[in-house]
């Protein structure tokens, strides 16, 4: 059984791109397009890894990160931002959380999210 990400962002082009960089990978993917739903189905299963981007309607990544570590502090977490690293406060991350700039690449995603689940 592959392991399983739970993958926030509202542009369903970019949730495409995820699916196709990781399919065949072995990863169980649970896509949602904002915060809120997010929590809803951080509330109804279990994931190994959570990936998110940072701008979204009605519930931010930052805010997400922040909610997802109220109940697990262990969890890896990737947020995802086209604005680059610099343009974020890293010091307001929680801990455990690694940044992704977009647009990444299928090798640079895969190197991502092994380094951060344990197998």
């Amino acid at each position: 059984m592959g392991n399983k990400i739970l993958f926030v962002d509202d542009d369903p082009n970019i949730q495409k791109m995820v699916e196709l960089f990781l399919r065949g990978e072995g990863f169980k993917i649970t896509f949602a397009k904002n915060g809120r739903s997010a929590l809803k189905s951080f509330e109804r299963d279990t994931f190994d890894l959570v990936m998110t981007d940072i701008q979204m309607p009605e519930m931010d990544g930052l805010s997400l990160t922040r909610e997802v570590r109220k109940t697990n502090t262990q969890i890896p977490i990737i947020v995802v931002s086209a604005f680059g690293q610099e343009k974020i406060a890293v010091e307001n991350l929680p801990q455990n959380t690694t940044i992704l700039n977009k647009p990444f690449e299928r090798d640079i995603l895969i190197e991502t999210i092994n380094s951060k689940i344990k197998f």
